[in-house]
């Protein structure tokens, strides 16, 4: 009798060993493989091994007919909440654009930046290069203009030749304050030997030798006016002898 109950007792503990211990399991079901479910279940099945096909022990997924849809999936720009955390696209989704700080409106923004897939507030210039955020004549795309601004951003002020606003300066070569005939640039300011705004020199390799000079008995015409030594009597004193202007 004793015997008896000893084997019916190893018996019984053989068989919890080598049978499952099924249970209810809560479940969601997972119509789209990814691994997440979405809608709870209640499953008899042993809860310490996998889930059966069909079925995950993960939750969260916000759209169980999309696999690539589920709580750890990268977000990419599609307009799409991919990894179910209520935000769809945010800032530095997979394949994103930097979008440049641009306060002015000009299309063009600072060093400053986001990765957007679209763009935010402040942040909507594709181009970078501002040097002024703060004038929207300001950028790298506009045309220089005489008026002691960097307008395109290049680094030089009211650089190059025939931009708005530009008036003749003459060459100069002795540096007297008068150029000669028409040889001119259109130009903000002096750039090397186009110095000169005022014309007639007809000397410019003397620069003693201008319009306005004084007229020296010397068998030259100084003053540029097309008469060499005229009336030299009625002449004032003239100044000390200069070599510049």
């Amino acid at each position: 009798m004793i015997q008896n109950k000893i084997l019916l007792a190893v018996s019984i503990v053989s068989f919890l060993h080598v049978q499952p211990l099924f249970a209810d399991c809560v479940v969601f079901i997972d119509r789209d493989g990814d691994g997440f479910g979405s809608e709870k279940a209640v499953l008899d099945y042993d809860c310490s091994g996998s889930a059966p096909v069909g079925y995950s022990k993960k939750g969260g997924d916000c759209n169980d007919s999309n696999r690539y849809v589920h709580p750890k999936a990268d977000e990419v720009c599609n307009g799409v909440d991919d990894n179910c955390d209520g935000t769809t696209d945010p800032e530095n989704s997979k394949d994103c654009n930097r979008y440049y700080k641009d306060l002015d409106y000009d299309g063009f923004g600072t060093d400053e930046y986001k990765c957007l897939c679209v763009s935010e507030g402040h942040f909507r210039a594709l181009e970078r290069g501002d040097c002024n955020d703060n004038n929207p004549k300001v950028h790298p795309e506009t045309r220089e203009i005489c008026n002691d601004i960097d307008d395109n951003c290049n680094g030089e002020i009211d650089e190059g030749e025939n931009i708005t606003d530009c008036r003749p300066f003459y060459r100069d070569s002795d540096n007297d304050g008068f150029g000669t005939g028409d040889d001119s640039k259109c130009l903000c300011k002096p750039l090397g030997i186009f110095r000169a705004e005022k014309t007639g020199d007809c000397n410019d390799n003397n620069p003693e030798i201008y319009p306005g000079a004084y007229e020296h008995f010397d068998r030259l015409d100084n003053n540029c006016n097309g008469i060499i030594d005229e009336n030299p009597a009625h002449l004032p004193p003239p100044p000390p002898r200069k070599h510049g202007k």
